[in-house]
Protein backbone atom coordinates (compact mmCIF):
# COMPACT_ATOMS: atom_id res chain seq x y z
CA UNK A 1 0.00 0.00 0.00
CA UNK A 2 2.60 2.57 1.14
CA UNK A 3 4.18 2.09 -2.61
CA UNK A 4 0.80 2.87 -4.16
CA UNK A 5 0.44 5.99 -2.57
CA UNK A 6 4.32 7.45 -2.54
CA UNK A 7 3.54 6.86 -6.23
CA UNK A 8 0.26 8.75 -6.29
CA UNK A 9 1.61 11.41 -4.35
CA UNK A 10 4.32 11.74 -6.53
CA UNK A 11 1.93 11.97 -9.82
CA UNK A 12 -0.03 14.43 -7.44
CA UNK A 13 2.97 16.31 -6.95
CA UNK A 14 4.10 16.88 -10.80
CA UNK A 15 0.25 17.29 -11.95
CA UNK A 16 0.12 19.92 -8.91
CA UNK A 17 -2.68 18.79 -7.99
CA UNK A 18 -3.83 20.21 -4.61
CA UNK A 19 -6.77 18.55 -3.81
CA UNK A 20 -5.47 15.11 -4.52
CA UNK A 21 -2.42 16.05 -2.58
CA UNK A 22 -4.88 17.18 0.99
CA UNK A 23 -6.70 13.83 0.39
CA UNK A 24 -3.45 11.58 -0.40
CA UNK A 25 -2.20 13.29 3.19
CA UNK A 26 -5.40 12.24 5.07
CA UNK A 27 -5.00 8.88 3.73
CA UNK A 28 -1.74 8.02 4.53
CA UNK A 29 -0.82 4.69 5.23
CA UNK A 30 1.59 3.52 7.95
CA UNK A 31 4.97 3.25 6.93
CA UNK A 32 7.21 0.59 8.12
CA UNK A 33 9.39 0.72 5.83
CA UNK A 34 12.99 3.12 6.49
CA UNK A 35 13.46 3.57 2.62
CA UNK A 36 10.14 4.42 2.00
CA UNK A 37 9.42 6.66 5.08
CA UNK A 38 12.35 8.91 3.64
CA UNK A 39 10.72 9.24 0.75
CA UNK A 40 7.57 10.36 1.97
CA UNK A 41 9.16 12.90 4.25
CA UNK A 42 11.01 13.82 1.02
CA UNK A 43 7.78 14.27 -0.73
CA UNK A 44 6.45 16.21 1.77
CA UNK A 45 8.29 18.33 2.20
CA UNK A 46 8.38 18.90 -1.58
CA UNK A 47 4.81 19.62 -1.73
CA UNK A 48 4.91 22.03 1.63
CA UNK A 49 7.53 24.03 -0.84
CA UNK A 50 5.01 23.69 -3.66
CA UNK A 51 1.94 25.19 -1.63
CA UNK A 52 4.18 27.34 -0.30
CA UNK A 53 5.23 28.71 -3.82
CA UNK A 54 1.71 28.80 -4.72
CA UNK A 55 0.63 30.82 -1.88
CA UNK A 56 2.95 33.31 -2.75
CA UNK A 57 2.06 33.54 -6.26
CA UNK A 58 -1.60 33.85 -5.18
CA UNK A 59 -1.13 36.26 -2.81
CA UNK A 60 0.70 38.75 -5.80
CA UNK A 61 -1.84 38.26 -8.04
CA UNK A 62 -4.52 39.34 -5.11
CA UNK A 63 -2.88 42.16 -4.35
CA UNK A 64 -2.24 43.30 -8.24
CA UNK A 65 -6.24 42.71 -8.38
CA UNK A 66 -6.67 44.88 -4.85
CA UNK A 67 -4.80 47.57 -6.96
CA UNK A 68 -6.05 47.46 -10.23
CA UNK A 69 -9.87 47.07 -8.37
CA UNK A 70 -8.61 50.87 -6.04
CA UNK A 71 -7.20 52.38 -9.62
CA UNK A 72 -10.54 51.45 -11.53
CA UNK A 73 -12.54 53.04 -8.22
CA UNK A 74 -10.37 56.05 -8.81
CA UNK A 75 -10.83 56.55 -11.69
CA UNK A 76 -14.75 56.23 -11.50
CA UNK A 77 -14.84 58.75 -8.90
CA UNK A 78 -12.66 61.27 -10.99
CA UNK A 79 -14.84 60.61 -14.11
CA UNK A 80 -17.94 60.80 -11.95
CA UNK A 81 -16.31 64.05 -10.17
CA UNK A 82 -15.59 65.26 -14.26
CA UNK A 83 -19.25 64.93 -14.93
CA UNK A 84 -20.67 66.95 -12.66
CA UNK A 85 -18.74 70.00 -13.19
Amino acid sequence: MSTKWLEEFKIAIIKRDFERLEILLDEMPEIKDINQLRSAVSLINESKKLIAKEQKVLKENMEKIQKGKKFLNTYHEEATFSESI
